[in-house]
């Protein structure tokens, strides 16, 4: 969320709030993540869920920008049944001592996870071609490489006619100072999106996620 013509005095703000979907297991688990944007400065974000109310959920900053607080479930909040339609009041407070309070309702609207068909790697490219079946309903995907727990590349978003993607140590998309080593163990996220209606990258319903480890510059 970026505007040369918006102050950082700005005390108004946006929520987002957005189903996750995943495997665990044989099982399909569902979650959410929350967003809160500003053109602002937050000091502080919290959130609550009409479906139960009693639970706080607090946003925490994104990198260090103020403009931009997020709470993602972990692992053990994830759950099997099916989200049904709820909304999301998020709180917040701004560096000035301002307040203000947004709102987003979450339909019951999912993506199946995605099936990653196939990750091979190119010797004469050096390139990690990434290819994944339809997924119903997506919007746009998106390809991520994790190193542990910490995303170390992050593709554009891509069109949903695309069924493969290939990426090398010079792609556009790498944390800055990382270059990914021959012979160590990755992780290759594949995102599908579902957006609310009319919405955009900051106006998501859903998230669908499929993951499979690789080694890099092997098959």
């Amino acid at each position: 969320m970026t505007s040369c013509n918006k102050s950082y005095d700005d005390v108004s703000g946006s929520g987002d709030a957005i189903i996750v979907v995943k495997q665990s297991g044989i099982s399909t688990v569902y979650g959410y993540a929350l967003y809160a944007y500003t053109y602002g400065k937050f000091q502080s974000v919290k959130a609550t869920c009409t479906l139960d109310p009693s639970k706080t959920y607090t946003l925490k900053i994104n990198q260090e920008y103020k403009t931009n607080f997020y709470y993602e479930f972990s692992d053990d909040e994830f759950t099997t049944p099916k989200p049904t339609a709820s909304t999301f009041n998020f709180s917040a407070v701004f560096d000035n001592g301002s307040t203000a309070e947004f709102q987003d309702e979450v339909s019951a609207k999912v993506l199946a996870v995605p099936v990653i068909k196939d990750i091979s790697y190119d010797s004469t490219t050096d390139e990690t071609n990434v290819t994944w079946s339809a997924v119903s309903g997506a919007e746009s995907y998106s390809v991520m490489i994790l190193k542990g727990s910490e995303v170390v590349f992050g593709s554009s978003e891509l069109a949903s006619t695309l069924r493969t993607y290939a990426v090398s140590s010079s792609t556009t998309g790498w944390i800055t100072d990382f270059t990914p080593v021959a012979g160590d163990t990755y992780t290759v996220r594949l995102n599908a999106y579902l957006y609310e209606p009319s919405g955009n990258s900051y106006n998501l319903q859903a998230v669908s996620i499929a993951e499979e480890t690789i080694v890099w510059g092997s098959n």
